[in-house]
């Protein structure tokens, strides 16, 4: 059987604890040692992928934040079928970053790194989606990316541009609370918003979030039913207008029924909400993008799409092809 790799960010809170639990689940299987591929500041994990998939890997496992997530993610999904099983690539997930959203999204037992290395190692395939955002900086040049989670445009990527590393070191997913307390009674922006190349409206918003799938800390959600299997591109639009909205924020996002395309009815105006398959937004002044939470600054247009089926992901067991 081709040997697992495993691209392990050097530089993740659980970085050490990761490749002991990988090692013993290889062992485990009766596999061989995984193949150690770190990440570096210049290469965050699409050329370990790529090297990995050269070897003959068919499964990769990733020890490392959403931002290594998502790089071997797009990787892989652009790989199929290139193994030398002759069929295609699957990705493992163990979370050894701060926030570990992609992690939770699919499921993976944070609080148990050993079934969740096993998982990763010897889970079934399942299919989900992959999204997909091509950014255009205001120099004209875009570059393209793929996300797991979503993509935030607004005061939502303008808080993570404020956080302080060594706060996130120290606090890990806590340290994302005091830039966004300071940030919820920012004015809100206009954002030209364009879906499914449906009629452009201009809103005034806190944010705009394009979400696969998005399960946070403490159980929260932010798009209450969404899958990321689930073929659909969850577009939310924050536009809290006084602190007291932040509540009905929580609030509305429960209530709002999945299925269907949301009506005007369902929506309170502090949170809208919308679905489908391509997203296309412009800004009237350039500002950072976060994408799974990694910060691209001077953006003045996306274009966000979800590709329903792209990526294997090593599932629970019994989990469908």
């Amino acid at each position: 059987m081709p040997r697992v790799a495993l691209v392990l960010n050097p530089a993740a809170r659980g970085a050490g604890a990761a490749r002991v639990h990988v090692e013993r689940a290889c062992a485990g299987a009766g596999l061989e040692p995984p193949w150690v591929l770190r990440t570096t500041r210049a290469d965050p994990g699409r050329g370990q992928a790529k090297e990995a998939l050269a070897a003959g890997c068919h499964r990769v496992v990733v020890a490392g934040g959403d931002g290594t997530v998502r790089e071997v993610a797009g990787v892989l999904a652009r790989a199929a079928p290139a193994t030398s099983a002759g069929e295609p690539p699957v990705l493992g997930v163990f979370p050894a970053g701060t926030a570990n959203l992609a992690a939770r999204g699919l499921g993976v037992p944070l609080a148990a790194p050993g079934r969740a290395a096993r998982r990763a190692v010897t889970g079934p395939p399942r299919t989900v989606d992959l999204g997909q955002v091509q950014l255009r900086s205001s120099d004209g040049a875009t570059r393209t990316l793929s996300f797991l989670v979503l993509v935030g445009v607004g005061h939502d990527a303008r808080t993570l541009a404020e956080l302080d590393p060594a706060a996130k070191a120290r606090l890990g997913w806590l340290a994302y609370l005091t830039p966004g307390v300071r940030r919820l009674t920012s004015a809100a922006r206009p954002v030209r918003v364009r879906l499914d190349g449906g009629q452009e409206r201009t809103e005034q918003v806190w944010s705009v979030l394009a979400v696969n799938t998005a399960r946070l800390p403490l159980r929260m959600q932010v798009v209450p039913g969404a899958r990321m299997d689930d073929g659909l591109l969850h577009v939310v639009l924050v536009a809290p207008r006084h602190l007291a909205d932040w509540g009905r924020v929580l609030r509305s996002g429960a209530r709002v029924p999945l299925g269907r395309r949301s009506r005007p009815d369902l929506d309170h105006p502090a949170l809208r909400h919308r679905h489908g398959r391509v997203l296309e937004l412009g800004l009237q002044e350039a500002g950072p993008v976060q994408v799974d939470g990694d910060v691209v600054p001077d953006i003045l247009g996306a274009r966000i799409e979800v590709l329903p089926g792209a990526l294997r992901v090593a599932g629970p067991t019994g989990a469908r092809r």
